[in-house]
């Protein structure tokens, strides 16, 4: 077991463009939940634990999944990252060592690819590290900023971008890990003033980021980190991996 790494998973979401009364998470990719997917990868990690935010028909997601090794948390209100993360702070706050947040829908990601990543990431006892990637398309992700020296500056939400921003290639995978005593701390600071009305957990980078420096690693297959928001993502993704 890892006893620094605390792994959450985000799985509250309803999914609205799936044109489905089913959660998200609960849709299948080759005859398994996505989010089967995910808590595969996870228990390959062997985190001291495993957090799920579930909201939307939740108890269908619980009764789903029936693992011992797993906690629940509820999101009531589907008001962003940043919420869903908060909701984990009576579960996790006290925790020591590092927390490594997990999306629902991102049923392609490897522990394999993960491993190397984590292990810097708490050996250098870095604050946060944020998984990015270089897609052929990148329509529709956050865009990584980037000083001239290659430091990270912050994440901008797709509906936030200008032109030319836009035009940048690395996205955010939305997958993060975060120092635990720092995360929750400036979680509580964040505000919803965006095109979204929500709360980022990407404004929390930018709040760590203008006290220290946070990693941006690059997963080499940017495959793994695709996420399914719509009936044909899942369909294409169901094709490519047969």
């Amino acid at each position: 077991m890892n006893n620094k790494l605390h792994i959450g998973i985000l799985a509250a979401g309803k999914g609205s463009r799936m044109e489905s009364d089913l959660p998200k998470v609960l849709h299948q990719l080759n005859g398994k939940s996505l989010i089967d997917y995910v808590l595969e990868t996870a228990s390959e990690l062997m985190p001291k634990s495993i957090t799920l935010v579930v909201g939307f028909e939740k108890e269908l997601v619980k009764n789903h999944i029936h693992a011992d090794n797993v906690d629940y948390v509820s999101q009531d209100q589907q008001l962003g990252t940043g919420h869903a993360v908060l909701q984990m702070a009576d579960k996790l706050e006290n925790k020591s060592g590092h927390l490594l947040i997990l999306s629902g829908d991102v049923p392609n990601i490897k522990s394999t690819s993960l491993k190397p990543i984590i292990s810097e990431h708490i050996k250098k006892n870095y604050a946060a590290t944020v998984i990015t990637a270089i897609p052929t398309d990148s329509t529709g992700y956050g865009r990584i900023i980037r000083s001239n020296t290659g430091q990270l500056l912050k994440i901008v939400e797709q509906k936030d971008c200008n032109s030319i921003e836009k035009k940048i290639k690395e996205i955010n995978s939305g997958i993060f890990i975060f120092k635990i005593s720092h995360l929750f701390k400036e979680l509580r600071k964040i505000k919803s003033s965006n095109a979204q009305n929500e709360y980022y957990l990407t404004d929390v980078i930018e709040l760590i980021g203008k006290k220290m420096p946070v990693q941006a690693e690059i997963i080499k297959d940017p495959s793994e980190v695709m996420g399914i928001n719509t009936i044909n993502q899942l369909s294409s993704l169901e094709n490519s991996a047969q």
